[in-house]
Parts: C-alpha cells; sequence; structure tokens
C-alpha cells in the first residue's frame, strides 16, 4: 500500500508514522503526509499517542515538517489557552525554515488576527510566496477566496474552478495524482451554475471522496437526499449509503447531516402525536421523541467534537430555542456558540454577540467589543459595523490602525449609509435573519481547511 492509499483509506495515524521519518527525502512520502494536514476532519481523527506525540518530539528538534503538523493540530485546540500561541511559534519556526505550507499558514495568522492583529497585505503577500512555492495549503486559500469572496468583495465562481482547472493539470503534467481538494472545490464552484446533482459536479464529489476528502461525504449525501432545491428529504439508497458510509468513516459533516434528518423526524413525530390523547399515546409519544433527542444530541455532540462548526451553532440553536427535546438553557447555548467562535464561525460569533447585546448573558463590554471585532476579520457585516460603532465611540483604541484601515471604509461605503436609527436596526435585523433557522453553510468557517 503506498503513502497516498494510508491518507486515501482513512489510516491517518499510520501515514503520520511511516512517512514522518522520510518526509525530507521521499518526494511520495512528503505529498502524503501534507495532505493530510489539509483536512481539519482527518486532523481530528489523529490519535494523541500514536501521532501528536511523535509529532511533538520532533517539532522540538526543529523538523519544519512536524512543526507545521503540530501547528495545524494546536490550531483547532482553541480551548487551550496557549493553543493560539504554540501554534503560531511552531508555524512561524518551519515558515522560518522554508516549508511553503509553512508560509501559507502564516499568511492565515496575519489573515485573520490569530496574532493579535490583521495585516492583509502582508497575508496576500505571504500567501502568494507560498503559492509560487507549490504549497497546496496556498492553493486551498485562493480557490475558497474566489469561490466564497474575500475582504467583504463578491465571490468569483468561475476564477475559483480555472485555477482549480489549472492545479489538476499541474498535477497532471508533473506525474502526481492531482490533490483531491482541486475536483472537490472545482465541484463547489461549478455547482451554483450547474446544480448540485450535475454530472460533472457529482462525479468531481466522488473523484475527491477516492482522493481522501471527507468534506465530499456531505455533499454526495446532500446531492443523492434533496436534490437541486436543496428542500425536499427524500432518503433514497443512494442517500443513506453514503450517509451510513460517511458516519462510520467519522465524517463531521455525514453527523450533522444525519442529526438534521432526526429533526425532520421528530418534528413530523411531534405533529402527529399532538392529534391524539390518552395515556398509551402520551408513553408512546415521550419514548419516541426522547429516542429522536438522544439521537439528535448525539450525532451534533460528535460532530462538534470533530471540530464542525455547523454543529456547534445548531447545539447552541437547540440550547437557545429549546426545541428537538433540548431544555432551553442560555448558558449552555452560550457555551456552545463559544466553542464554534474558537473555529472562527461566523454565524456563531454574531450569535454569540447577540446573547450579549441582548443581556441574555451579561460579560464586560471589552469582551462584547472583542466579539465584535473577530467577527468583523471574519466577514460578518453586522459585526463589522458594531466594530467600527465601537471605535467611533472611543473604545477598541488599541486595533486603531486595523479598524481605521480596513473596517471604516467598508462601513462609510454607500449600502452602509442609513438615514436613520430605524433604518439602521432593520439592517440588523436582516443580518441576523430568522433565529428559528439555521444558517445555511457558505464555507467560510471552512476556509481553515
Amino acid at each position: 500500500m503506498s503513502y497516498l492509499e494510508f491518507l486515501y483509506s482513512g489510516q491517518y495515524d499510520r501515514l503520520v508514522k511511516e512517512t514522518l521519518p522520510l518526509v525530507e527525502t521521499n518526494k511520495e512520502a512528503e505529498t502524503a503526509f501534507l495532505r493530510l494536514f489539509l483536512s481539519r476532519n482527518a486532523i481530528v481523527l489523529l490519535d494523541f499517542h500514536n501521532a501528536i506525540e511523535p509529532l511533538i518530539k520532533e517539532a522540538e528538534k526543529g523538523n519544519p515538517y512536524a512543526q507545521y503538523a503540530y501547528a495545524r493540530w494546536q490550531c483547532l485546540d482553541r480551548g487551550g489557552e496557549n493553543s493560539l500561541n504554540i501554534s503560531y511559534r511552531n508555524m512561524e519556526a518551519a515558515a522560518e525554515q522554508g516549508l511553503p505550507d509553512a508560509i501559507a499558514g502564516l499568511a492565515m495568522t496575519y489573515e485573520y488576527g490569530d496574532i493579535g492583529y490583521v495585516n492583509w497585505e502582508k497575508a496576500e503577500e505571504l500567501l502568494e510566496k507560498a503559492f509560487e512555492m507549490g504549497s497546496e495549503l496556498a492553493g486551498i486559500y485562493k480557490i475558497k477566496n474566489l469561490l466564497y469572496g474575500q475582504h467583504y468583495l463578491p465571490a468569483h465562481e468561475e476564477e475559483a474552478a480555472k485555477l482549480a482547472n489549472e492545479l489538476i493539470a499541474k498535477d497532471e503534467a508533473a506525474g502526481i495524482e492531482p490533490n483531491g481538494w482541486w475536483y472537490y472545490l472545482r465541484a463547489c464552484a461549478n455547482e451554483g451554475h450547474m446544480g448540485r446533482t450535475a454530472i460533472t459536479v457529482s462525479e468531481d464529489y466522488r473523484r475527491a471522496l477516492d482522493l481522501g476528502v471527507l468534506d465530499a461525504y456531505s455533499d454526495l449525501i446532500i446531492a443523492a437526499g434533496y436534490g437541486d432545491d436543496g428542500k425536499v428529504l427524500v432518503e433514497t439508497k443512494e442517500y443513506m449509503q453514503y450517509m451510513n458510509k460517511g458516519i462510520e468513516r467519522l465524517c463531521a459533516g455525514a453527523m450533522f447531516l444525519d442529526a438534521a434528518r432526526e429533526m425532520k423526524r421528530y418534528n413530523t413525530f411531534e405533529d402527529l402525536y399532538k392529534r391524539e390523547d390518552g395515556i398509551q399515546r402520551h408513553t408512546m409519544r415521550y419514548n419516541v421523541l426522547q429516542q429522536s433527542h438522544e439521537l439528535i444530541f448525539t450525532r451534533l455532540s460528535h460532530a462538534a467534537e470533530l471540530a464542525d462548526v455547523a454543529a456547534w451553532e445548531q447545539l447552541g440553536d437547540c440550547y437557545y430555542n429549546g426545541d428537538y427535546g433540548f431544555e432551553q438553557d442560555y448558558k449552555k447555548a452560550f457555551a456552545a456558540y463559544s466553542n464554534g467562535t474558537a473555529h472562527d464561525s461566523v454565524g456563531c460569533v454574531e450569535k454569540l454577540w447577540k446573547m450579549m447585546h441582548d443581556h441574555l448573558i451579561d460579560r464586560e463590554l471589552d469582551y462584547v467589543d472583542q466579539v465584535a471585532l473577530w467577527g468583523a476579520r471574519w466577514g460578518s457585516k453586522l459585526l463589522l459595523a458594531e466594530t467600527v460603532i465601537a471605535h467611533q465611540e472611543g473604545r477598541l483604541e488599541e486595533y486603531d490602525n486595523e479598524i481605521s484601515k480596513y473596517y471604516e471604509p467598508i462601513f462609510d461605503a454607500p449600502e452602509f449609509s442609513l438615514d436613520n436609527d430605524e433604518d439602521w436596526q432593520g439592517v440588523i435585523d436582516d443580518m441576523l435573519g430568522d433565529e428559528d433557522e439555521p444558517e445555511d453553510d457558505d464555507g467560510r468557517y471552512d476556509a481553515w481547511a
């Protein structure tokens, strides 16, 4: 079995163990090792004793590949007080030794403010440098910036698909198995105008899955079960096959979608039992709904543990609204949104801020402002506005250069020029949307991967 086949089959611990000693001398080992650390889902499945501890030991010896990989792993462990510092220190050390993917990773610390401030120019300079050096991580970031938009600018799906095509051709010309992420992102780019069920799109998702991109399970599940309208669930044989296999492979997205499927079933059960009375019916209702609630909780919790921010957001929504058998609990909702925020979720950071804004959870104003700043960095128009307002009121002064340089010009653009407070409140309400409906994933949270 080749090293890349370890990646395709999900043997991640074995891949680390066998390729780490060879990454500097064996091209296939290097490729397989670096591609493993492109996916958050794969990274969180690594066993600490069998994979992470060896990385730590080699990182301490100055191995740039180990430093980079350990930095990527630490970047996901946002619950730890020093995780970001440890991640940055190792990423910087690997970048200084010239590892292209580490230079791309360092670019993202400037892009999203993980080092305490944002520098978009530095981020762009490092990203271009890494891309020219052949960094596949840089290629993923560049495609996603085109696909989902960057710095509050519109997306360019055709350009994203074009770049994915170029990278596939480049790998083929070099005699290398193309990176599965190129097929996955090309499918994402083409989905907008072709539809998710288009043959060329679904073929790309399947190709990505064959090449080890676990995220493709989610897209294939949706294509098989929902169709292009994305609304009516039809549990086809293919739908269940992808769902079951995705859960078996510990794909966080598949677990989240199974929870979503069960939520629909819960609502159906609840509507059915509302029409019937009697003790026997009441007992049956309780048992069925309790089982459904437990499955929803289990699937969402497991997906959240695998760093799926949509799952953290949905858990927060369940506790916030008291839906699907969850008891309404603002503290647990706040904790769930906080965990999603730790993974740069725009939806979670907006809801975290709103809970404090509405005084459902009270925190110091400095923290409320900091949360708004995080949201501004990650693309939230609502929190960009709140950040600028806080700055204009004399707060967040330590971030004066960042706010005045990047956010105030956007806030001052015509679309933010509102005549009165009533209009402004309407814009806020529109941005927050319907609290009872989970936000659709636009891919922004997954830009880390």
